[in-house]
């Protein structure tokens, strides 16, 4: 802690005395040197000293003072009155905002339950965030570093210059705490300008009791030299450490001129009881730090050694959703451990009281746990991973939002709000100086819609029914997208219809129809004509081509296995499981089995993922999403979106 204190002079009241300061154990003190008249209460005035104190710390000094003779009083504040103390810690932390840099796909809503902050907070300290926010944009979430005013939770915006232990030290914690508070969190990544929730303070730090020799110094004496007397001989005469002389009188020379008056510190020495801090030395160091953080993070030097522990927890273990995931999981394992992995697939049944699902956890303790739940995690499997540190992965619930709050938790959906953002800003990439028109009747609860209508210029903007459609006279200069509102196959077969009509009338006009997402499942029916006749993109969390050649080498690996195709379903759940465990176990192994280090996976058959952490304290999501792309020609391009 830095502290600025301001000492008021009695007579000035302006500065504090301008006199040496000397440091003499540990402890600083003003130098006055006597002259000719002066008295110790005089003195004390003429610098706003306690009298009291002063004739206590130098008690030799008896009227009429010898003058030269050296008089001392503490620089400290808390040692005297008269003084106002100001500390920079106590102004610089009441008026340290907490501020959040939003990124894509970030709602204010994301935004109050990864701080813990109540929504209205961020209303009311950001006025215009009411009608939504935008990625690079600054928002302030409090005009101190805690969240909320009923909530303990305390964050530290990263500065130039601040390291892992430094930071710890000054919060009264350790490296550790702050890293397991923040599983994003380690030396090479710690950041300026990143935010870290803070341990509370004393968070594992560990002491103990114990008696210590201390010296105190009590009070000052003046010793005058005599002849052939040495630091050495004044030491042994006074009975004073030779050391602490020379400390009290650092300009009297090599050796002490005769007849000079001399400082002799009076310290004593007395045993006492001291909370002593055991400091992990590992903190001291970069490669003590990254044990630190292997420790935290369950890395081991013999982890490839080990068999890795996998663990399918299936919400319906006898539904199709969960048997072809499971399949396909054990599909990319069968391929995986063709490499010389060691693993181990344990399958438990979700379906049972909660005792009986915590007991299997805990006899298979698993290095990575999968869920097959589509509707809401029970708190006590939320609780298990963030206890065991076990990377639980949320495989289907899309509505989830426990990765804001628990960061084992890793959402392998996209969450509405990061696909809506994704894919809006893609289409304002790819299609911004299109005309965007929305064709049929308007849903308000169309998110997806919102987010594209708001990113495009009102000028460039219509709204046309299915019948006007049909007979819209697009112009050969100019491009148009439609934006399709319905979500019935036979509403979207009339809005494909009138797409038709309206191109014979304008042949050469460039149109493009973007659906809604629902409309993926459509593309194996009489529709993918129309589809592609319409230059059709669709947005979507995944897209099975089954005419890839990836595809088809995964239903003939599947087949081998099982002797049967895999179900048709949307999504191909059995490729879920497929590309699943491929890409965090591989990519764990890849990655020495961080989680924080897995890379990005280009080889998904069904899903693609690149996994990152909203916030250092939460947990992980992936925010890939496509762009399926109906060409003319017959052909489907699946457009990745990051």
């Amino acid at each position: 802690m830095i502290c600025t204190f301001i000492i008021l002079n009695s007579l000035s009241a302006l500065a504090a005395p301008k006199l040496p300061i000397v440091e003499i154990l540990g402890g600083n003190y003003y130098v006055y040197e006597v002259k000719k008249g002066d008295s110790l209460f005089g003195i004390s005035r003429a610098y706003g000293w306690d009298y009291d104190r002063l004739r206590q710390l130098n008690p030799k000094a008896i009227s009429p003072l010898v003058k030269g003779t050296k008089i001392y009083y503490p620089a400290e504040v808390s040692e005297s009155v008269g003084q106002s103390g100001i500390c920079n810690s106590d102004l610089t932390s009441g008026s340290q905002q907490l501020t959040h840099l939003v990124k894509r796909g970030e709602t204010a809503y994301a935004i109050s339950r990864m701080y813990n902050i109540p929504v209205e907070r961020i209303f009311e300290l950001n006025p215009a965030s009411h009608t939504g926010i935008k990625e690079g944009e600054t928002l302030l979430l409090s005009k101190n570093n805690v969240s909320d005013e009923d909530s303990n939770a305390a964050y530290y915006t990263i500065k130039k210059g601040d390291t892992l232990y430094g930071v710890a030290k000054s919060h009264f914690t350790t490296v550790a705490a702050i890293m397991k508070l923040n599983p994003g969190v380690s030396e090479t990544n710690f950041k300026a300008g990143a935010v870290i929730r803070l341990p509370e303070k004393g968070e594992g730090v560990k002491s103990s009791v114990k008696k210590v020799e201390v010296e105190r110094l009590t009070s000052f004496s003046t010793y005058k030299v005599e002849k052939k007397d040495t630091w050495d001989t004044i030491a042994e005469k006074t009975g004073a450490d030779k050391e602490d002389i020379l400390e009290a009188n650092r300009n009297a020379g090599e050796k002490p001129k005769k007849k000079s008056l001399i400082t002799i510190p009076n310290v004593e020495t007395s045993v006492v009881e001291r909370t002593i801090v055991e400091e992990d030395p590992r903190e001291l160091t970069d490669e003590g730090i990254a044990e630190i953080y292997d420790s935290i993070h369950g890395i081991s030097e013999t982890q490839n050694a080990k068999v890795f522990k996998v663990a399918l927890l299936l919400s319906e273990p006898a539904s199709r959703k969960d048997l072809e995931f499971t399949r396909g999981f054990l599909t990319g394992v069968d391929r995986l451990t063709k490499y010389g992995m060691k693993l181990g697939v344990t399958v438990i049944d979700g379906n049972r009281n909660s005792t009986d699902v915590l007991t299997e956890l805990s006899d298979v303790d698993p290095d990575l746990l999968f869920l097959t739940t589509e509707k809401g995690i029970p708190s006590y499997l939320s609780e298990y991973a963030e206890i065991s540190q076990t990377p639980m992965v949320n495989t289907f619930d899309v509505k989830n939002e426990l990765y804001t709050r628990n960061p084992y938790i890793i959402q392998l959906l996209t969450p509405s709000d990061y696909f809506n953002d994704g894919i809006a800003a893609r289409v304002k990439k790819d299609y911004g100086d299109y005309t965007l028109v929305f064709a049929g009747n308007t849903d308000d609860g169309d998110q997806l819609a919102s987010a594209i209508k708001d990113s495009w210029d009102k000028s460039q903007v219509k709204n046309l029914s299915v019948e006007a459609i049909a007979k819209f006279p697009f112009k050969e200069d100019k491009k148009y997208i439609i934006y399709g509102y319905p979500t019935k196959k036979a509403e979207v077969t009339e809005l494909m219809d009138a797409v038709k009509e309206a191109k014979s009338l304008s042949p050469l006009s460039e149109v493009t129809v973007l659906g809604r997402p629902s409309w993926i499942v459509y593309d194996e029916s009489s529709m993918e004509d129309s589809f592609h006749a319409s230059n059709v993109i669709i947005p979507s969390r995944f897209y099975y081509d089954k005419n890839s050649a990836e595809c088809r080498q995964f239903v003939n690996y599947y087949k081998a296995l099982f002797d049967r195709n895999p179900a048709k379903s949307f999504p191909m759940y059995a490729c879920v499981g497929y590309d699943a465990s491929r890409y965090f176990i591989a990519g764990l192994a890849e990655a020495d089995y961080d989680i924080n280090a897995i890379g990005a996976s280009r080889e998904g058959v069904q899903n693609e993922f690149e996994l990152n952490r909203p916030g250092n304290w939460t947990g992980m999501l992936n925010p890939v999403v496509y762009l399926v792309r109906f060409t003319p020609y017959g052909s489907i391009e699946k457009i990745a979106v990051k």
